[in-house]
């Protein structure tokens, strides 16, 4: 008995320092190269650069939000959008582990919100706008859904997995979210810090 809780004791101790010695990079990295290994440092920097800059695609999301909110108030009657000024930023370690952080990042432009709610009867409507004028710009593989009236959400998602999101029970809300993208000045230089 005694034997056989040493030999429990030391396999498990083995699986913990072998555990113990992986750097998790297999994990945090979910942007593989065609073979499913890991990208290295040079490639995710590369794959970066094909893409715009953080500042211009806040800015084209910007206008697809301005595209949208336009259209649900002319189309549906929502009004009264307030711009909530609650835009951030976030890092990308988890896509591009080996690429400085204050080379790239993610930003969450600031909610725009309406007062009032889609009726569930026009929620079809809504669903419509955000699919074409999202599809304009690029947004055209769907997310979450939820249909559960009075609580709707729809969610497109883009090629570089940036999220436009609207949902409504008691007010609207609007949301955009990049994918992760160079800064201007990063893009610009062209090579990793």
């Amino acid at each position: 008995m005694q034997l056989r809780t040493l030999a429990a004791a030391t396999l498990a101790m083995c699986v913990l320092v072998t555990a113990g010695c992986s750097d998790g990079h297999q994990y945090l990295n979910p942007t593989p190269t065609p073979s499913g290994k890991p990208m290295q440092p040079q490639q995710q920097y590369a794959e970066l650069m094909k893409r715009p800059s953080l500042e211009e695609i806040s800015k084209k999301y910007e206008e697809l939000r301005g595209k949208i909110q336009s259209r649900l108030t002319s189309e549906l009657g929502i009004s009264g959008w307030e711009d909530k000024h609650d835009g951030r930023q976030s890092g990308c370690s988890n896509e591009f582990p080996d690429v400085n952080s204050r080379d790239v990042a993610r930003n969450f432009l600031s909610f725009i919100t309406a007062p009032s709610s889609i009726p569930a009867e026009r929620w079809p409507a809504a669903v419509g706008i955000i699919s074409q004028v999202g599809g304009e710009f690029g947004f055209n593989q769907q997310g979450v859904r939820v249909d559960r009236p009075p609580h709707f959400e729809f969610e497109l998602k883009d090629q570089y997995q940036a999220q436009l999101s609207l949902s409504t029970e008691k007010t609207t809300v609007l949301s955009v979210e990049t994918g992760c993208h160079l800064t201007a000045a990063a893009k610009q230089r062209g090579t990793p810090q």
